[in-house]
């Protein structure tokens, strides 16, 4: 059987057409994605999912329309929300942030926090960029096959981030040249499993101030690292990302 390509549509264009003929309009960056991109033909099938852990089989009908095979309130595949949560929040760097978001995506992260810090090279962020950002994602989830699509929250300083405390949540953040260093994966085998979220932050090219590291004390962030090596932001981004994930699947996907 021939492997269907992916299609993300928002949950609210698709409850459109909860009961009716299941026909829905693209728009111009999905027609041609389908047309041009893939080289579909009228009546070819592909999937579509709604990022939040839905999808359908669908058909290409002309050249600026798909016609659902199953009703919007019968889905081919569900699938809940894993849990934890994984969260990601990164001091933007200078460059490579849109491919850290690319693999983290693809990785398995849920949430992506971007920060801004005293000694981050980058202030603000903007709407262009932000969209950006949008398109990478659901270009990421199509590729990857996830069903549910991460969230991407708005810029913040750390030091607003470290003040956020909702219950059930811990929060890390990855630092060097630590005295006492806590491995990352030490103590990530030492959380218990009645947390709904795990996060990690990683600073700047330049580290976090003394400051910075001091308010992520007192609001009950635990400071971890990889190894001795330094790595760069979007390195150890990713790497972070890939233990965590792993961390997930292995003590709490593969018990339920």
């Amino acid at each position: 059987m021939a492997e269907l390509r992916r299609l993300l549509i928002e949950p609210i264009r698709l409850n459109t057409k909860k009961g009716l003929n299941r026909v829905l309009t693209l728009k111009r960056e999905e027609i041609h994605y389908l047309n041009r991109v893939l080289r579909l033909r009228n009546g070819d099938a592909i999937e579509v999912v709604d990022g939040i852990g839905h999808l359908w089989e669908a058909s290409l009908t002309g050249v600026d329309s798909i016609q659902l095979v199953s009703s919007f309130d019968c889905p081919l595949k569900e699938q809940q929300l894993p849990k934890p949560l994984i969260g990601l929040a990164v001091v933007l760097p200078k460059r490579g942030f849109d491919d850290l978001i690319r693999m983290s995506c693809e990785i398995g992260v849920d949430i992506i926090q971007p920060l801004s810090s005293e000694r981050g090279v980058v202030r603000s962020g903007g709407e262009g960029r932000t969209s950006r950002w949008d398109g990478i994602i659901r270009e990421a989830v199509e590729q990857s096959e996830r069903l549910w699509k991460p969230e991407l929250r708005s810029l913040i300083d750390v030091k607003d981030w470290f003040g956020q405390r909702p219950t059930k949540v811990v929060y890390a953040i990855a630092s060097t040249r630590l005295l006492r260093p806590n491995d990352l994966q030490s103590w990530l085998n030492e959380l218990t499993q009645d947390i709904d979220q795990v996060w990690v932050a990683i600073g700047p090219e330049g580290g976090w101030t003394p400051k910075e590291q001091s308010l992520a004390k007192e609001a009950g962030c635990i400071e971890v690292q990889l190894g001795e090596l330094i790595m760069r932001t979007s390195t150890a981004a990713v790497s972070i990302a890939q233990l965590l994930v792993s961390w997930r699947r292995n003590n709490f996907l593969c018990s339920q």
